[in-house]
């Protein structure tokens, strides 16, 4: 047995003496491999960092330059704290040369590598492998006058570094070419400026001109009628069967179709307080930045179409009091950011009603709320909050179920309207109201006032009257 438990014990440290050995060999041969695939390629020109860096064999340029480039940004970046400083750097980093990039070798041969190209292509002629001793050398970029621009009927507009011997396939191809939602496209054109720029040759083309060669600064523009198929919907949200997106056509489906397609209004709808939101302002800003014709390199000012903008046009030629100035300003950003649309909607399903017909927009919201059936008091009264809604109950019958007034109450009770959020003084006995659904009322508090505050008010109104009797004193005295 112990004979048994010994040749056991032999052959499993022999074993592990053997695996060892493999392991160790294999460490061995993986290093000797990669000093065997060891080479140094040199960087230069215009690229965030120059100088010789080592490489693999098996290393073609596009993975070499990329790991080379986030390797020194995450180095110099780690620098710096500042959001700002970073966000500008990385900027700039990002902006080196894809194309045109020359590639020297030992044996004095030349090849010109076009990242770019071999990124939508994968055509390997434009990402070789790397051999000891290359040189890559980055040409300066400057999208300002060495460049090619392309707009229209493309996938992806673009403007893109110029390489001599650009051609339209080119153009098209870093454009994504031509988008295929265009049913015909009428022609492509390709604008030139003299040197001064001051004077422009346009040159049309045919889609098929694709041998067409491009000089820097030509601007390229794919032409075809502007396709109106688009992503049109509005929300419905709230009490009807199929709230969520409708699907409607351009200017021509109406709230009825709509209210319809959403499964038509639940019993517990509150009608009287439902609203359909439109804000132009924010529409006119989504349908600038969502123009296919756009240009999407240079900023452009859409100022045109912000709520500051838009009050100053308003008050240009306004002839109002500096008090109601500032209400204008709070209205005016109400209009802008929750503008509504005047509509019964108890009679939005009888066709031939003018709400039935309202035609409804892009981005429009549907808000159909839930029938609350409880008014809200709150302010100056003992127990505020929800109470039951009682149809034709006044102000005092809310108030007695509220606890009654608080000490500090102020002599005015205010109907804050649910829907258009409109004040009435119920105490005025010339304001005729009813609390509906879903309505408010607020009860404001007396600000308190100690013994200083009445000792100056009766100090200004005995000035005022001192002044007053002094100037009355002397008109009596020239007078005599």
């Amino acid at each position: 047995m112990k004979k048994k438990i010994f040749v056991f014990l032999s052959f499993l440290i022999f074993s592990v003496s053997i695996n060892a050995q493999d392991q160790t060999q294999g460490i061995n041969v993986s290093s000797n491999l990669a000093a065997l695939n060891a080479i140094s390629v040199t960087i230069g020109g215009d690229f965030i960092v120059t100088g010789t860096f080592p490489a693999s064999a098996t290393e073609r340029v596009d993975q070499f330059v990329t790991r080379i480039f986030n390797k020194a940004k995450v180095e110099i970046l780690s620098a710096y704290k500042s959001t700002s400083v970073i966000q500008g750097l990385t900027q700039k980093f990002e902006n080196y040369a894809k194309r045109g990039i020359e590639l020297h070798h030992k044996d004095g041969t030349k090849q010109i590598i076009d990242l770019v190209k071999f990124r939508l292509t994968a055509d390997f002629k434009n990402n070789p492998y790397l051999k000891n001793g290359d040189v890559l050398v980055f040409p300066p970029v400057d999208l300002e006058r060495n460049f090619v621009e392309v707009e229209g009927a493309v996938n992806k507009p673009v403007k893109f570094q110029y390489v001599d011997g650009d051609k339209l396939s080119d153009a098209l191809l870093f454009a994504g070419g031509i988008n295929k939602a265009y049913n015909k496209i009428e022609k492509i054109t390709v604008t030139r400026l003299n040197y001064d720029g001051e004077k422009e040759k346009i040159i049309e083309l045919s889609p098929d001109s694709l041998s067409f060669e491009l000089i820097r600064g030509d601007r390229v523009r794919v032409v075809a009628d502007e396709t109106e198929k688009r992503d049109f919907k509005v929300l419905v949200v709230g009490e009807v069967y199929k709230p969520g997106y409708i699907f409607i056509s351009k200017d021509s489906t109406t709230l009825s179709e709509v209210i319809k397609k959403a499964g038509g209004f639940k019993p517990t709808a509150d009608l009287t307080n439902a609203e359909l939101i439109r804000s132009p302002l924010s529409t006119a800003i989504y349908n600038a930045n969502n123009m296919p014709y756009q240009n999407r390199q240079r900023p452009f000012s859409l100022n045109l179409f912000d709520s500051k903008t838009d009050l100053l046009l308003m008050q240009r030629m306004a002839n109002i009091d500096p008090e109601d100035s500032l209400s204008f300003i709070t209205d005016n950003m109400l209009r802008n950011l929750h503008a509504l649309a005047s509509i019964d909607f108890k009679r939005v399903l009888d066709d031939n009603t003018p709400s039935a017909k309202f035609i409804v927009k892009d981005g429009d919201v549907i808000n159909i709320p839930a029938i609350s059936n409880m008014v809200y008091i709150y302010g100056q009264v003992m127990n505020p909050g929800f109470i039951k809604y009682k149809p034709g109950a006044d102000y005092d019958y809310y108030l007695s179920l509220a606890g009654g007034l608080g000490a500090r109450a102020k002599n005015e009770i205010y109907l804050i309207k649910s829907k258009s959020r409109a004040w009435i003084d119920m105490t005025d006995s010339d304001n005729k109201y009813t609390i509906e659904s879903g309505d408010f009322i607020w009860v404001p508090r007396s600000p308190y006032r100690n013994f200083d505050y009445y000792l100056k008010r009766v100090s200004i109104y005995t000035s005022i009257v001192g002044s007053i009797a002094t100037i009355l004193l002397l008109i009596n005295q020239l007078t005599k």
